[in-house]
């Protein structure tokens, strides 16, 4: 999928290197603005243990890859977001590809920040339930809760179940059933 945007993915790379931006701080680009957001600790380990949980549970299924950061394609009403975590579909990805057609995407978590909050629960949560994402997780650090969406419908979901950090937040991938620990830290 890089091959459709190479530019784009070039460009933000000396966008990144050449404002010197620490590795901490996550640029993103959203109708010709650019955004920072500061990846802290707590969203590192939230996404990290994600992803974790996620492919131990379907090491075994042949048919799913869970992956970090890729752009979901196509761009739509100007926006191509980047999911902190994903899970796509096995073998769609190659060694040099930084994005993912949104037909691949089964899952997407987001970590939430003091600057993307808006994004998340707003233009993101609309952007994955029209591009017809089965299940949306947020992790809201600055909360301490997380939020599962499924079943979208246009541009929007049709469930959404609140959980407390130290809940179990259980659901199904592709017909597989699996479990998230969230056993997060909050940012105080």
């Amino acid at each position: 999928m890089s091959s459709m945007y190479p530019e784009y993915a070039q460009w933000l790379r000396q966008v990144r290197r050449s404002m010197q931006l620490p590795k901490a701080v996550k640029l993103l680009f959203d109708q010709g603005r650019l955004y920072m957001s500061p990846v802290t600790e707590a969203h590192s380990e939230a996404d990290d243990s994600i992803r974790l949980q996620l492919a131990e549970q379907l090491a075994g299924e042949a048919g799913l890859h869970v992956t970090r950061d890729k752009g979901v394609l196509p761009e739509l009403d100007g926006y191509t977001p980047e999911p902190d975590v994903l899970v796509v579909d096995a073998g769609v990805l190659g060694p040099g590809d930084a994005f993912v057609g949104q037909e691949h995407v089964h899952f997407v978590a987001e970590s939430v920040s003091r600057s993307t909050v808006g994004q998340d629960y707003g233009r993101k949560l609309n952007q994955y339930a029209a591009r017809g994402i089965a299940v949306y997780l947020i992790v809201d650090v600055l909360t301490g809760e997380c939020v599962l969406y499924r079943e979208p419908k246009g541009d929007e979901y049709t469930s959404a179940v609140p959980y407390r950090f130290g809940e179990e937040v259980g659901f199904t991938l592709a017909g597989v059933a699996v479990t998230v620990r969230t056993d997060f830290k909050r940012i105080r």
